[in-house]
């Protein structure tokens, strides 16, 4: 039998006033052990992700990586560039179409995969939990809203996470089992994390802040019970070092592991004979470059793209002048606290219970890194970015498992006293909670198109009905030269072939998210920036920017038009609150489509 310090991981946990058939359920499936019934968490933490994963239309950051992906897969050609993050979504995406085909689903699909295991990690930390916390975790990173909205999104931040919190717990089940397998996984889950984004390297800061912060409450908590601080924090350092010399050997082989994980991501690919990660394993000799690239050509990128300048706000250089940092990192500080409190207040209140309650190590310690998070993250962030929330809600996760379990263990035990006040406002915060992330996710993640004011969805994400044209493009597009589709006005580019870089023209990004549409349709494309540079028959499609609608009706007779919002908001809200004003963007296009042409090709097809 495992046991720890404090919890018999055995025990047979007690469920006064639930139905005894549910009872006899629970019995049956064999739902008190952690691995079944996180079997099944897994299992509906997968339909959640999957069911209706294609009926959102891309966001602009999903569109322009899998646009890049799609010609990464025409060309062979592949680097590492820091401004669309690391390389391990964009090549598994990749080999994902190769295998599934090319969609909004299978794009998504490797995330959402991800986010549907993601669960079963909290077996890592069955040597900290009871059964009933470990069961109580994996719920938590299968129900969370916000956790949920980004597994549905190709975005790297979920897969990073994943990782991190994988190779956290593969460390806590080192230590706790001396098994040395778990050092491996962790190195392998680490590497792995590396090669998702750049923020990776923040999670060891904030492991160590934590730590940091766990030793002084350690000495605190041993200077006013009398006993030697001291001795609090060398005797758990001394226990430290004689085991990692027990590792020592292991130690020095993961370095290499981490290394090769490295390079089979951030490697450069070429259809050439001379570069690339292919050619280098078919000639050894090239092998030293590539290594190169992939190791410090791509550290040098990072540093290059993570210069003070390339943030919205001042660097820390502007700690001495702390009135133009305050100013611009508050908005920032302020968003991020409201998407914590649109997609994970019933997690976050959760947390402080465990935290009041329950302050274990391993409970304190994901706190301190919770907070980190919340002040780190809008400070580094150069954009109001609601997906970097997820980073803190994977420390928030564990602390709300346990203080998830210390309600309902309170709730259980005001009841057998009598204490009325006490169980109705226990049972309270359990049912609301459970309202809250039901009602949330329901919002958040599955109400399509996105409410104007969804704050997870973020402000790329197409806030109209945009899929009828989608159908129109898929309609026209044919495998001849014929333009398809014309952009026109500022969504209009000198040369087209120029976009199929990742450093596409100016206005190409303007056109986001329909580049990936045009492009998994095989559309033909092309550009007109004013009335002169029509062609005298014009594409059966023709894009731009509303206020231009006037000027091509006149142009387009005979075709039908269509004004929705190509962002969140069809035009720009204002916010104003306590006398501080919030400008929230908002954007229209106007759509063209000559009927008779997509009739004429659905007639073709037939």
């Amino acid at each position: 039998m495992r046991t720890h310090a404090k919890f018999s991981t055995t025990t047979r946990l007690k469920r006064p006033g639930v139905a005894p058939f549910v009872n006899r359920v629970i019995d049956r499936l064999g739902l008190k052990e952690p691995r079944r019934a996180l079997a099944l968490v897994v299992l509906a933490a997968l339909v959640a992700r999957l069911v209706a994963l294609d009926v959102r239309v891309a966001h602009w950051d999903e569109a322009r990586v899998g646009y890049w992906i799609l010609h990464t897969a025409d060309t062979g050609w592949w680097e590492y560039r820091p401004i669309i993050h690391g390389p391990f979504v964009q090549h598994v995406t990749r080999w994902t179409f190769a295998v599934a085909g090319v969609s909004d689903f299978t794009m998504r699909l490797p995330v959402a995969l991800i986010g549907s295991a993601l669960p079963a990690t909290a077996l890592l930390f069955r040597s900290r939990l009871r059964d009933v916390e470990t069961i109580a975790l994996g719920v938590i990173l299968a129900a969370n809203p916000l956790l949920l909205y980004y597994s549905r999104f190709m975005r790297s931040d979920l897969p990073l996470a994943a990782f991190a919190f994988v190779t956290l717990g593969a460390i806590v089940a080192a230590i706790d089992t001396d098994r040395r397998r778990y050092l491996h996984l962790a190195a392998i889950a680490f590497a792995l994390a590396l090669t998702t984004k750049e923020n990776a390297v923040l999670y060891p800061v904030s492991w160590l802040g934590a730590l940091t912060m766990l030793a002084v409450t350690a000495v605190v908590i041993a200077y006013r019970a009398g006993d030697d601080p001291l001795e609090s924090v060398t005797r758990p350092g001394i226990a430290a070092l004689r085991r990692f010399h027990s590792w020592r050997r292991t130690l020095l082989v993961l370095p290499g592991e981490m290394l090769v994980v490295l390079v089979f991501f951030y490697a450069p690919r070429s259809p050439e004979s001379d570069a690339g990660l292919w050619s280098a394993l078919a000639d050894p000799a090239l092998l030293p470059g590539v290594v190169w690239e992939a190791t410090i050509g791509s550290a040098a990128a990072v540093v290059t793209w993570a210069a003070p300048d390339k943030r919205a706000h001042p660097d820390i250089s502007s700690l001495g002048d702390l009135g133009p940092l305050l100013v611009s990192y508050a908005p920032f500080f302020a968003h991020f606290l409201a998407v914590i409190a649109v997609a994970a207040a019933a997690t976050t209140i959760m947390a402080l219970a465990g935290l009041r309650w329950r302050r274990r190590p391993i409970v304190t310690f994901c706190g301190w890194w919770a907070l980190s998070g919340v002040v780190g993250y809008p400070y580094v962030a150069d954009i109001k970015a609601p997906w970097l929330a997820v980073h803190v809600v994977v420390a928030l996760a564990i602390p709300a498992a346990v203080g998830l379990v210390v309600v309902h263990d309170r709730l259980r035990q005001a009841r057998l006293d009598g204490r009325d006040v006490a169980t109705v406002g226990l049972a309270a915060l359990l049912v609301t909670s459970g309202v809250f992330v039901v009602g949330s996710s329901a919002v958040v993640t599955y109400q399509q198109p996105p409410h104007g004011l969804n704050i997870v969805a973020q402000g790329g994400q197409p806030g109209g009905d945009v899929r009828p044209v989608l159908d129109n493009i898929q309609t026209v597009a044919g495998d001849d030269d014929i333009p398809d589709v014309l952009f026109y006005g500022d969504l209009a580019v000198d040369n087209e072939s120029y976009n199929d870089r990742s450093g596409a023209a100016a206005n190409w990004y303007y056109r986001l998210p329909l580049p990936w549409y045009t492009e998994t349709a095989n559309a033909t494309v092309i550009s007109a920036p004013d009335l002169e540079s029509l062609p005298a028959d014009p594409p059966p499609i023709v894009i731009a920017n509303s206020t231009y609608r006037g000027d091509l009706e006149a142009e387009l007779p005979g075709y039908s038009v269509r004004e929705t919002a190509i962002v969140l908001r069809p035009q720009p809200v204002a916010l104003r609150a306590f006398g501080f004003s919030y400008q929230l963007k908002g954007k229209t296009y106007v759509f063209f489509v000559d009927q008779e042409a997509v009739a004429g090709a659905v007639s073709d097809d037939g």
